[in-house]
């Protein structure tokens, strides 16, 4: 017989699959993530979860009280009252009823209690595991190196740490006493059958194997199904955070509706997935309730049997038929806690992933912290690869900048310029050969000690929603407001600030997109100058400003860090000319350094580049 041809949807559904499936197979990693979960997160909230699950328990195991209730008042008093209640035997009578009132109210208001007492204790475990994940998923992600964020997008970051321990915070500690609770309940319901009707409980449990057989026949593909829907979801927070980033290069190239058909897709597979998922968790559901209809039914007849032969009351035998839906029920609970569990593994993968990430390296023992710095650099036999690449970004560095000077780095584009920065704030370290800072291996340094020395100021700095005064502060909080004046003054934005509506106190916009490029850098170069350190790094800030307004800065800067070290990445002449020395890099190799008076007698490219400007400057 032919096969069947499978459907268009099945072949999308499985590309879908396929494109998201987990190609990284860990043996033993479900494992060893849960066993820390519960070490690390959930074992110091035992008393909690202890009080929870009795709590849990006690509600779970009332359908068996109200069972043995509804037998009771069946047999001993509905039946028994079918005749007429001799006067001697009225005020027992009337005693009993009163007794079954308080009985049953005080059973409905415990069950109350219970649950409100049960659904504090639980909603207290779940903040505070979401509060310790997230804590520890930001102290993390601020130790990590730069390697680890060049490789991965924010939006998926901000889907382990916001959606992703958010579920952990909906389903972990639910889930762990819905499996406590169904557990026992199976236990005490199993117990009960097999001592009330020893054979009738025998083709009770003679159904769970279909449950176990069920479940684990559905498990790979639930797993694989999650696996795909969280990557599908981390995809789609990194596509909206970086389109919403760039919105504006989406607007100059017209690209909106290419971009609203691309989302689509990407949303249109997540619910493709979902779909699947669903689907997959109702067919078992079907199953296991197919199973419980065709069991419970085996019950019913039997007792029904069992009550014509005279061996079973009718009360008995609604008991045992009460009793066995109530087994069944944790059965098929732990259906849905398969699936559950399936998803909740590929959560707690992706966010302890995270946790294990390799920091930044730590501090040798001996590590020394940097003093008031000279600001002699050494390079020395250099060598650097960014990790993934193939061929170093620098190549056999070697060069020594005497203290409290004004270094112009110059190259072309890739030549390794701002990498020679990242390395002197130890973003990096090199692959061979050494760093030192007057004479100290940087890897000798403690980094925080180092990082309060050497000061970077980006080509693209980064402006935090906040006041101005605030991003101005950044780098010293403790610092007073006449402190930020000034620093804002020698980054020439004092003015500016003034100008504005609330002055200092103004709020930026997030990325600081309220503010012009030039002034983001002046602003950025006020915190760095706020910070007063003894080597500043200028990553090409100056190529925003005007040349009057550089000019400014520039002058500044000259004052503020006379006797000090300050290396600028610059593309324009006069920079350099205003340098003590200039460095070029071409190809991750340096090739020329010296003074600008004296690479201006030399062949090469700081020769090339000053006479192309200085013949664009006489065309003008």
């Amino acid at each position: 017989m032919k096969a069947k041809r499978p459907s268009a949807h099945q072949l999308r559904l499985d590309a879908i699959l396929d494109k998201y499936a987990d190609k990284e197979q860990r043996p033993g990693a479900e494992r060893r993530h849960v066993l820390r979960l519960w070490h690390e997160y959930l074992y110091p909230l035992r008393g909690r979860l202890l009080l929870a699950l009795f709590f849990a328990i006690f509600l779970n195991l009332q359908p068996y009280f109200w069972a043995y209730m509804g037998n009771a008042i069946t047999c001993d008093y509905i039946i028994s009252t079918g005749r007429a209640i001799p006067p001697a035997e009225l005020p027992l009578h009337l005693r009993w009823t009163i007794y079954l009132f308080f009985i049953n109210s005080g059973a409905h208001i415990l069950v109350i209690i219970f649950t409100w007492q049960n659904s504090f204790q639980m909603t207290y475990v779940g903040q505070k595991v979401v509060f310790e994940l997230r804590k520890a998923l930001h102290e993390r992600l601020q130790r990590l190196p730069l390697s680890f964020f060049d490789g991965i997008q924010t939006g998926r970051l901000l889907s382990v740490v916001v959606d992703d321990v958010e579920t952990i915070r909906n389903s972990v500690a639910n889930t762990l006493q819905r499996i406590v609770v169904n557990l026992i309940n199976l236990l005490v319901g199993a117990v009960i059958l097999l001592t009330q009707n020893w054979l009738m409980g025998l083709v009770v449990l003679a159904a769970l194997p279909c449950y176990a057989y069920t479940f684990h026949s559905f498990r790979p593909k639930i797993r694989a199904g999650n696996i795909a829907a969280r990557r599908a979801t981390a995809i789609m927070y990194g596509r909206m955070e970086e389109r919403v980033t760039g919105v504006r290069t989406v607007k100059v190239f017209g690209r909106e509706r290419a971009e609203a058909r691309s989302f689509t897709e990407l949303v249109n597979n997540l619910a493709r997935l979902m779909m699947h998922l669903v689907r997959m968790g109702s067919w078992q559901n079907v199953i296991a309730t197919t199973i419980s209809a065709v069991a419970t039914g085996f019950v019913l007849l039997f007792g029904m049997l069992q009550v014509q032969s005279g061996v079973m009351t009718i009360g008995h035998a609604l008991f045992f038929y009460i009793s066995a839906g109530v087994v069944f029920q944790p059965a098929m609970v732990f259906g849905d806690l398969a699936v559950e569990f399936q998803r909740i593994s590929v959560i707690m993968r992706r966010v302890f992933d995270v946790l294990e990430e390799d920091p930044e390296p730590l501090d040798r023992p001996d590590a020394v912290a940097v003093p008031d710095a000279r600001g002699e650099i050494a390079f020395q036999d250099v060598t650097f690869t960014y990790p993934g690449d193939e061929h170093p970004t620098l190549n056999d560095i070697t060069v020594t900048v005497p203290a409290g000077k004004q270094v112009a780095i110059m190259g072309p584009s890739g030549a390794g310029k701002s990498s020679l920065l990242y390395l002197l704030m130890r973003f990096y370290d090199p692959d061979s050969g050494t760093i030192s800072i007057d004479g100290t291996d940087l890897r000798d340094t403690k980094i925080l000690s180092l990082r309060d020395r050497i000061t970077l100021v980006m080509q693209e700095p980064v402006i935090f929603s906040g006041t101005v005064a605030e991003n101005i502060r950044y780098g010293r909080l403790d610092a007073e407001m006449k402190e930020v004046y000034r620093a804002a003054k020698d980054a020439d934005l004092h003015e500016f600030i003034m100008s504005l509506p609330d002055g200092y106190d103004t709020v930026v916009g997030e990325r600081g997109m309220s503010l012009s490029g030039g002034q983001r850098q002046r602003l950025a170069l006020a915190a760095s100058l706020l910070s007063r350190p003894s080597v500043l790094l200028l990553d090409d800030t100056t190529s925003a400003l005007d040349p009057v307004t550089e000019t400014r800065v520039r002058a500044t800067l000259n004052r503020l860090m006379a006797g000090r070290t300050c290396f600028v990445v610059t593309h324009r002449v006069s920079t350099t000319m205003a340098s003590d020395l200039v460095l070029v890099l071409e190809d991750g190799r340096l090739t020329q350094y010296g003074t600008p008076t004296d690479l201006l007698t030399q062949d090469g490219l700081f020769r090339r580049v000053y006479e192309q400007q200085q013949n664009e400057s006489a065309d003008k």
